[in-house]
């Protein structure tokens, strides 16, 4: 299946067809591929890669290495799906923005990578939150998102799945935040399609991310805008992700 694209370059510039766009994307489908490929987006993009192969060797460590970075707060820390082969690192931004964050000795390396990909993310997905919220008519107060020093919950999630193909990952869920941004490099989503009530694969697509509408901000604009029913299936390759939930400042 192949999603919309946005252009976040156009949407920066308040280019006014983008941002229409924009809102009904987010009113309709509820989900999009973003291309961030821009001026303003360069360490954002070209971090990636490292981070990507410092997660593997993270996710490839013994159990007891891993264990040490398991958190019982919400949003935080590592934790496993051994009966899918799920494994996920949730790091804070707001222990980053306190410079409380701990990370594993295998991610230390691509420390200055994987901060300028949270802080990039967290800009990009507050800036279009901010957007969507003018652009409803009547538009809504911009508070859950106007103070970046308090991200409340807002994580990056570092994952890996190498289970058997076709094996249900996760299913069918809306996400509870504003809005999620996932880079990826295998195609591991499938949305329902309303018209005919089928499950459809998202495939890869000039590897941009998917973005896509959570509860929080569905609630918020009194569900003009739309969180999308999704679930995850294991490919035939592993799947390697970085996952980035915003979620609402606290009140």
């Amino acid at each position: 299946m192949q999603l919309e694209v946005l252009n976040y370059e156009k949407l920066r510039n308040r280019d006014e067809k983008e941002s229409r766009k924009l809102l009904r994307l987010s009113s309709d489908a509820g989900i999009f591929f973003l291309d961030l490929r821009g001026a303003g987006t360069t360490d954002l993009l070209s971090g990636l890669q490292p981070v990507i192969e410092a997660q593997r060797v993270f996710f490839a460590q013994d159990s007891a290495s891993k264990q040490a970075f398991a958190s019982e707060l919400e949003g935080r820390g590592y934790d496993s799906f051994d009966e899918v082969s799920v494994q996920r690192l949730k790091l804070s931004r707001e222990q980053q923005i306190q410079g409380s964050l701990k990370l594993p000795p295998s991610l230390e390396p691509v420390q200055h990578e994987l901060a300028t990909v949270v802080s990039s993310t967290d800009a990009v997905l507050r800036d279009m939150t901010t957007m969507l919220c003018g652009l409803l008519d009547p538009p809504i107060a911009t508070t859950c998102v106007d103070n970046p020093e308090r991200p409340g919950i807002s994580n990056v999630c570092l994952g890996l799945a190498d289970g058997l193909p076709g094996t249900a990952l996760m299913g069918s869920h809306l996400d509870d935040d504003l809005l999620t941004i996932t880079f990826y490099d295998e195609p591991f989503l499938e949305i329902l399609d309303e018209k005919d009530s089928q499950w459809k694969l998202v495939e890869v697509f000039e590897h941009l991310p998917i973005v896509n509408v959570g509860t929080t901000l569905q609630r918020a604009s009194n569900n003009r805008l739309r969180a999308p029913y999704h679930r995850v299936v294991q490919t035939p390759s592993p799947i390697n992700l970085i996952m980035y939930d915003l979620n609402a400042c606290p009140a």
